[in-house]
């Protein structure tokens, strides 16, 4: 029962996690190819990215890991891994696509197929853990 329960988490934070890819590709694609077009890759990544984590936290803190008993301080915390997973990403991207010269689009989809292991870990674990919460209280 538990691992049945884990894996419908597992399928929550998958769907949650390509929408949120599909999500930031979006945005990052019209800021540099329609909006912004002067503006730096690297800054267009990072404001496509801070739009997605606000879509990523509440879609997974009230359907993934909806059957926590208290959600109190997980915004803090989400910020914590949050801000972790984002200068991961940011580094990548930096490393893809200034250092390395990958096609931007290219390193965006290598950068989402990484983080979402480190995400899912870190939140399963601590963002959206019950006991984590009942300690931080």
């Amino acid at each position: 029962m538990h691992l049945r329960k884990e894996a419908r988490k597992l399928i929550r934070f998958l769907f949650v996690g390509t929408t949120t890819f599909l999500l930031q590709t979006f945005v990052y694609y019209f800021l540099t190819r329609w909006l912004l077009t002067d503006l730096p890759r690297l800054a267009s990544y990072g404001l496509a990215l801070a739009y997605s984590l606000a879509y990523n936290y509440s879609l997974n803190r009230s359907w993934t890991f909806k059957d926590q008993s208290s959600a109190r301080g997980s915004v803090r915390r989400y910020a914590i891994v949050a801000s972790l997973a984002t200068v991961f990403s940011l580094t990548l991207f930096w490393v893809g696509e200034d250092l390395l010269r990958i096609y931007d689009l290219i390193v965006v989809v290598g950068v989402n197929v990484l983080i979402p292991f480190f995400t899912f870990v870190s939140h399963r674990l601590y963002t959206f853990n019950n006991k984590s919460i009942t300690k931080h209280q």
